[in-house]
């Protein structure tokens, strides 16, 4: 294959991609969409290698987060004291945030073990709630 021919390829693609990505990327800046935000702009400028990087990295740190993620949910679903509840996890290179409502502290507690005994979880951020009358 011709190398102009391969730019077009690559350029296309990260078209296509950069139509479909922001949308699971979502409104939040992380850093998987500043190396979208990155490929897109080397790509306007015809830095098609430097533009093809950043979108195997934005992809790949998708990727992991979503993997994170689901292996949360799923082991949070699995655990008795959790199960029940509706515990949102967000994933950023790592960076895990509960959000939730449960009912005591010990279950929060509970959930963030959970949430930090899975591989490649650097730290969470426990934003649960539960009722007053129960510290």
């Amino acid at each position: 294959m011709r190398p102009q021919t391969i730019s077009i390829l690559v350029v296309t693609g990260l078209v296509a991609c950069s139509m479909a990505v922001p949308g699971l990327i979502g409104a939040q800046q992380s850093a998987a969409r500043q190396e979208m935000q990155s490929s897109e702009s080397n790509a306007k400028n015809g830095r098609v290698e430097q533009s093809a990087k950043h979108l195997y990295r934005a992809t790949r740190d998708e990727a992991e987060d979503a993997a994170m993620t689901t292996q949360i949910k799923t082991d949070l679903l699995k655990d008795k004291a959790t199960r029940t509840f509706s515990i949102h996890v967000k994933s950023n290179q790592g960076l895990i945030t509960l959000t939730g409502h449960v009912d005591s502290a010990q279950t929060a507690a509970r959930a963030q073990s959970i949430a930090a005994h899975v591989s490649g979880v650097q730290s969470v951020k426990n934003e649960l709630t539960w009722p007053k009358t129960e510290q």
